[in-house]
């Protein structure tokens, strides 16, 4: 090639949604650990250089791709019904969703998301808390303590059951001395934290 070098442009066979496709591959399968540069690129079937050519950093391939995540969230589920039942539908949509993706739910809980998947979502809980009689400030403030409820449940779900090494501590415990606590020990009950979250913002 002679004179000023041309720039290669993207692949035909290569698009943002292809490799998105293979970073969510990734994520579903290995975690927020393996969403690495190379891992994106060897999952993909491309360079690690290919990936600039569609995404910024990999900070904007992980923003796009929690972006695309919440995007395949059901928000009708919020209207059509009364609002403490398109709220609880909603939410156990949520939980199932998010608990099937694991590798999404760390994605969303480090980086704060910015797209049409991302504002679709927080738009449209702000207009259902708004219709249930909220202001707008406190729809948003609601919005929040929903979304952070959503990450906590999932992030600490694992540990409720309680690891062999809590058993053991639990022995060395005189349980008579916390009777309330002892009895929940092995009925832990999210529906009534579900059911108290509900009705503390449709009522």
């Amino acid at each position: 090639m002679t004179g000023q070098a041309r720039k290669r442009g993207p692949r035909g066979d290569i698009t943002a949604h292809h490799l998105l496709t293979a970073a969510d591959r990734l994520l579903r399968t290995g975690g927020s650990e393996a969403l690495s540069l190379r891992g994106v690129a060897r999952e993909a079937g491309v360079t690690p250089n290919t990936l600039y050519t569609y995404f910024t950093d990999m900070a904007d391939l992980r923003n796009r791709l929690g972006d695309r995540f919440l995007s395949g969230l059901d928000l009708s589920l919020l209207t059509g019904a009364t609002p403490a039942v398109s709220l609880r539908r909603f939410l156990v949509h949520v939980l199932d969703v998010f608990a099937a993706s694991p590798g999404h739910v760390e994605l969303l809980a480090s980086q704060r998301i910015a797209g049409v998947g991302a504002f679709a979502l927080n738009e449209a809980l702000l207009t259902f808390f708004m219709s249930t009689g909220h202001s707008q400030e406190r729809a948003a403030g609601i919005t929040r303590f929903v979304t952070e409820w959503v990450h906590g449940r999932l992030l600490l779900s694992p540990s409720n059951s309680g690891s062999a090494t809590f058993q053991t501590a639990l022995s060395d415990i005189d349980l008579k001395r916390f009777p309330r606590t002892a009895a929940t020990l092995t009925t832990p009950d999210d529906e009534a934290a579900l059911d108290l979250l509900i009705a503390a913002f449709t009522t």
